[in-house]
């Protein structure tokens, strides 16, 4: 045998840790562990030894759920608001250099983020639909956020991470949101407020689906569909009879929305040299009742990475559009 193919094949272990040779590439194990500061207590009334296991083959991450301990969460995270600890880790096999060079920007290429956030929301799902079939009702929402600090079950979390058993460093993910009050926003407040103006329904929805966009994009599809049909039927109720709108859907709603404003979507502001960001915008609202109907008619949860977000800002644009030169509802 050359010596090449032996370096193909030959295993060596060092200690508690295994690193295969491949060529020239030395393979060894990352572990990324989420420490997590829960918003909510846990009552863990049966704790199993074992920890839950999911695989994903297409990623080569391995996610471990580790049962309960009842530690505290620390003082920080108590601080900050958390109330239990709940850790989960994931695994998988690397160079040595994709893993002593991993860092957030890395690790999120090698779908660790997103995989644990899967498991993460899944468990939790799966927990709260077997107390409600047990007739318990849960007090907490479970949402299908994209990254694990983004989820609203978390009020802290802490990423650690080792290579072969060499720890690295941790990083704090997530923090508080602050609330911004600018001179625009205040200036606004007064003249809404003194008027007794609220913020209309479709501008509320589609500022919601905004705010859901991370946490749970499935949820902000909807109210930004929602939004653009809301804003769709107050604007055509001023210029079109109401038994046409009574059954019409949302691509009707568009052709009288087209015959009532000259065009179609953003077509006055077209040659401004946004064109592309218009015609990007377009795009998103045109896509909002196929992921919606989708859900509904198919059950398909999966929406494409940001374009819960794009589609939350192209809605509050176009209500804006849409209500320009007339007296917003």
């Amino acid at each position: 045998m050359r010596e090449d193919e032996l370096l193909a094949t030959t295993k060596v272990t060092l200690g508690a840790s295994s690193t295969l040779i491949l060529g020239a590439k030395a393979m060894g194990r990352l572990e990324v562990i989420f420490r997590i500061g829960l918003a909510h207590h846990l009552l863990a009334l049966a704790v199993p030894s074992a920890p839950i296991i999911a695989s994903f083959p297409d990623t080569g991450n391995t996610v471990y759920i580790d049962p309960p301990d009842h530690r505290d969460v620390t003082e920080e995270q108590s601080k900050m608001g958390a109330f239990a600890r709940f850790t989960l880790r994931v695994s998988r096999e690397c160079t040595d250099q994709e893993g002593r060079d991993a860092g957030i920007t890395e690790i999120q290429g090698m779908h660790v983020f997103s995989d644990a956030a899967k498991v993460f929301w899944r468990f939790f799902e799966t927990v709260r639909e077997s107390d409600l079939r047990n007739g318990s009702l849960a007090g907490y929402p479970v949402a299908r956020a994209e990254e694990i600090q983004d989820n609203p079950l978390v009020r802290t979390c802490y990423l650690e991470c080792s290579y072969d058993g060499l720890p690295g460093r941790v990083i704090p993910l997530s923090s508080h949101p602050a609330i911004q009050i600018t001179e625009k926003a205040w200036n606004a407040a007064k003249r809404r407020l003194s008027s007794q103006e609220e913020v209309p329904p479709p501008s509320s929805f589609a500022s919601d689906a905004a705010y859901f966009a991370q946490s749970d994009p499935v949820r902000a599809v909807i109210m930004a569909c929602a939004a653009w049909e809301t804003g769709l039927r107050w604007y055509l109720a001023k210029v079109v009879p109401a038994r046409k709108l009574d059954s019409a859907n949302i691509p009707k709603l568009r052709e009288f929305m087209k015959a009532a404003k000259g065009g179609d979507l953003f077509h006055d502001r077209y040659g401004q040299g946004i064109d592309a960001h218009l015609d990007g915008q377009r795009d998103c609202i045109d896509q909002l009742p196929k992921l919606r109907n989708k859900l509904l008619h198919e059950g398909r949860t999966a929406i494409p990475r940001g374009a819960a977000l794009e589609a939350a800002l192209a809605v509050l644009n176009a209500i804006e559009w849409l209500f320009e030169g007339t007296t917003s509802p």
